[in-house]
């Protein structure tokens, strides 16, 4: 829940008989009074042992009667900010907008810190014309990033950032800040070609070899603290070669997933997913 929702010492929310929150507690949780559930601030803290109280029963119009539900959290220090993020951050070159929409639970339900949304030479100019991306929409987006935190139990919201210029996220954006310089990946399909493939060895001369995640997400790069920064291009892929060195120049190590063409969404879902888990397995923590 947001701040302004709770109050008192003991961080109190009164939610009413409709709230989802409520029905979700109501019809999903069967809770009862002085049950102890997770509950947390938004950008704040959470804990496991928020206690349910119901209040007294209203007729809801329809005939039948439903109560009300008060929430106490406890300590007021669950209002300090977040003592962690995840530590993985995105550059995602403008998907279609319905594509979008949907992807914005996915995204915050895995867990990132920064989500920069940026143009790219295959990308539609009209996908910025999202209904998401409009002023006086920041509500409707927030509410999206924060649909996917219920689902994983987290209270830090992405922060968003949208700037379609790709050189000005990589020139302006990406790091300023960060105690450590973060570990910059361009994924991009693995293309498997003919060694006799002229024009493939063309596209290909002057840019590194493309490694999988698990050969640059290790111990020995990743290091205590160090961010991870994930920048997913097109359905198409990045255009190459001039994107791909674009990338290459600003410190992007280019990886891959394999040879397969895979859609935005898959492609972040996995990602994410393959990041997480091997921020783990170097015994690292995955938050900062």
């Amino acid at each position: 829940m947001d701040g302004d929702e709770v109050s008192g010492p003991q961080l109190v929310a009164h939610l009413s008989a409709d709230d989802p929150r409520t029905v979700h507690v109501r019809t999903k949780l069967k809770g009862i009074d002085g049950q102890a559930v997770r509950a947390g601030v938004l950008d704040g803290r959470s804990t496991n042992e928020a206690k349910l109280q119901w209040l007294a029963a209203a007729e809801d119009g329809t005939g039948q009667e439903k109560s009300a539900l008060s929430l106490n959290l406890g300590s007021a220090s669950l209002l300090e900010p977040v003592e962690v993020r995840p530590r993985v951050d995105v550059i995602l070159v403008m998907p279609r907008p319905l594509q979008f929409a949907r992807m914005l639970p996915m995204l915050s339900s895995l867990g990132i810190g920064t989500l920069w949304v940026t143009g790219a030479r295959r990308v539609e100019k009209n996908y910025f014309s999202c209904h998401l991306l409009r002023a006086g929409q920041e509500a409707s987006l927030r509410a999206a990033l924060v649909e996917g935190l219920v689902q994983s139990g987290d209270t830090a919201v992405p922060r968003v950032v949208v700037c379609r210029n790709l050189p000005k996220v990589l020139r302006e954006y990406v790091g300023v800040g960060d105690a450590l310089p973060p570990l910059r990946l361009a994924c991009h399909p693995e293309r498997l070609v003919d060694d006799n493939d002229a024009a493939a060895a063309e596209l290909a001369k002057g840019l590194p070899r493309v490694k999988r995640l698990r050969d640059v997400i290790d111990q020995a790069t990743i290091g205590a603290g160090r961010r991870v920064v994930l920048a997913i291009g097109p359905e198409r892929g990045w255009e190459e070669p001039e994107e791909l060195h674009l990338l290459v120049e600003h410190g992007f190590e280019l990886v891959t997933l394999g040879p397969r063409t895979l859609r935005t969404d898959v492609a972040c879902v996995a990602l994410l997913a393959v990041a997480h888990d091997l921020l783990d397995a170097v015994g690292d923590e995955t938050r900062d």
